[in-house]
């Protein structure tokens, strides 16, 4: 309590030092503003401390599960978006895609033209541009 007390004079003394010093002006409003609002706080401090026992911020935070299902829902995008360009620069390169799919660190590319080796060539490079780390799985239908 008696810091308390302390630390209020000091305020107060620190803004009647700061009101005679500064000249007339805007600044002045401003100090004199911001000076208020901090005496405010000062004296409303121990009736927060009582009443509500200080302010938590760890209610604001979400539960785990939904900062998991986010990331979940990222990945899941990201990679469908990989599959969509993989598909695409496939098509590009005039490879006929069915489809492309990535899960589990596995591109897996679905093609309904003939075998070859070129165009299994050029499947694995793409793949592996978008993908470096991905194993490759090709099913020709």
């Amino acid at each position: 309590m008696g810091q308390w007390v302390v630390t209020v004079a000091g305020i107060a003394i620190l803004s009647v030092l700061c009101d005679i010093i500064l000249p007339e002006g805007q600044t002045r409003k401003y100090v004199k503003t911001v000076f208020g609002v901090v005496v405010t706080l000062v004296i409303v401090q121990p009736l927060i401390s009582i009443f509500g026992g200080g302010i938590s911020f760890s209610d604001a935070s979400p539960p785990t599960e939904l900062q998991e299902q986010f990331l979940d829902n990222a990945t899941d995008r990201q990679e469908r978006e990989k599959a969509a360009s993989i598909a695409s620069v496939l098509e590009a390169n005039g490879v006929e895609v069915e489809s492309v799919a990535i899960s589990d660190g596995n591109v897996t590319v679905i093609l309904s033209t003939g075998r070859s080796v070129e165009t299994e060539a050029k499947i694995r490079m793409i793949a592996r541009t978008y993908c470096p780390d991905c194993t490759v799985e090709i099913i020709w239908v």
